[in-house]
């Protein structure tokens, strides 16, 4: 393995980058480095306080996981928020154009010098983990009493501005989220749900609970299905630990009776475009004729499938968030599916990112520091800031599909008005 280059000699190389990457950075992402030494009073959405000059050589030498690293370590802070700077580099050609491409030219200019090589952080997965094995204490303290961890639905919330109480409406968003999902599904008592990706069980027993249906939920996490049985236990919802691929095949294998309803919420990010049409066929076996699949997901405004790569080490390894063509390629929506209505609400992730830092970051004091130390607030503060501000600039979006097999004898109620 490649030796760590020492801090000093990582600050004294940047010093003489200095000058070039702060053009390309200005040129390319629309952001201005502003030494801490010169700081000044008023600073700009676009300006960021440089504190180290080795963020210079890491951008040089690591490319875009550079920007999010260096944060972390406090090699530079925004002029004004987090947020701010974050959102105007997506809104300068998003992060997926010109903010990007100015850490593609990067990678391109260091591997031709041999150093780096560009593949190494996608073959990282150690400290991935960081947010998989995350207790259930720092969740209860971000998450609503249902412990969502999907985009609320903030209609009716209107009120509260980017700066206002967001903590204080995430419990009705959220409760909100989830009333629209049964009704969107037209739940009526006695209905058999299937749900794929159950989380930590909010959502099915809500559903058993107020729309009067059983529930089977499917997830891979053993820490959902215990949180689940001791937290949202109900004697109409079954909670099974097997991977989905796996439970479709069993259910069509053995002939078991159709599903009234099919709901998936914040799983499809992980399912991997390879896999939509076996996901969609599958699922079309396993639900009635005059059934409705309601599917909640992450949206991408462009086609492309390859995750920034802070996001890919530190957050979702694996993940892909595909575009519209994704969903409607052959196999999958249109084929096989009639798409009764396509909603879209990712500015309401926008500020359930917020309310969920304002939440943890209010909780800091009350949770473990060897666990959760400075370095690691920064990475979870420029995971939600980062999100919400894709969020913010329509780069990525909240997308719920409801589907149905034959297709709706009348038109679907919910269409408008929610």
């Amino acid at each position: 393995t490649k030796k760590k280059i020492m801090p000093g000699l990582e600050t004294f190389i940047g010093s003489k980058l200095k000058g070039p990457v702060q053009r390309l950075m200005k040129w390319q992402a629309g952001l201005e480095c502003v030494d801490a030494s010169e700081k000044k009073e008023d600073l700009e959405s676009h300006q960021i306080v440089v504190h180290d000059d080795r963020l210079y050589f890491r951008i040089i030498y690591k490319g875009a996981i550079a920007f999010g690293e260096a944060y972390m370590d406090g090699d530079w802070t925004p002029g004004t928020k987090l947020f701010d700077v974050l959102k105007k580099g997506i809104e300068t050609g998003s992060l997926e154009s010109r903010f990007q491409a100015f850490f593609k030219f990067i990678q391109f200019f260091a591997a031709n010098l041999g150093l780096l090589n560009p593949q190494s952080i996608f073959r990282s997965r150690k400290v991935a983990k960081m947010h998989y094995d995350l207790g259930n204490d720092l969740y209860e303290k971000m998450l609503c009493s249902h412990m969502q961890y999907t985009c609320a639905y903030w209609k009716g919330c209107n009120d509260l501005t980017w700066t206002g109480n967001m903590v204080g409406g995430l419990e009705q968003a959220q409760r909100q989220k989830l009333d629209l999902i049964g009704r969107k599904l037209k739940l009526k008592p006695g209905m058999r749900v299937l749900e794929l990706g159950g989380g930590f069980g909010g959502l099915s027993y809500y559903l058993c609970t107020h729309f009067g249906v059983s529930v089977h939920a499917c997830d891979l996490s053993v820490e959902h299905e215990v949180y689940s049985k001791e937290h949202f236990n109900h004697e109409n919802k079954t909670f099974e630990i097997i991977d989905y691929r796996d439970f479709l095949k069993r259910h069509i294998r053995e002939g078991t009776p159709l599903f009234d309803r099919v709901v998936s919420v914040g799983m499809m990010e992980h399912v991997g475009p390879r896999n939509f049409p076996n996901f969609f066929r599958q699922i079309r076996k396993v639900i009635k004729p005059q059934g409705l699949f309601l599917l909640h997901t992450i949206g991408n405004s462009v086609d492309d499938r390859n995750q920034d790569p802070w996001f890919e080490k530190y957050v979702f390894p694996g993940a892909c968030i595909p575009g519209p063509q994704t969903f409607f390629q052959p196999g999958c929506i249109g084929d096989g599916w009639k798409l009764e209505d396509w909603h879209n609400f990712g500015v309401d992730y926008k500020r359930t990112c917020q309310a969920w830092w304002d939440n943890s970051i209010a909780a800091r004091g009350e949770l473990p520091a060897e666990k959760y130390d400075e370095r690691f607030w920064r990475m979870w503060e420029y995971y939600l800031q980062g999100s919400a501000a894709g969020f913010a600039a329509r780069s990525i979006h909240l997308w719920q599909f409801v589907l149905s097999p034959q297709g709706l004898p009348d038109d679907f109620e919910g269409r408008g008005g929610y």
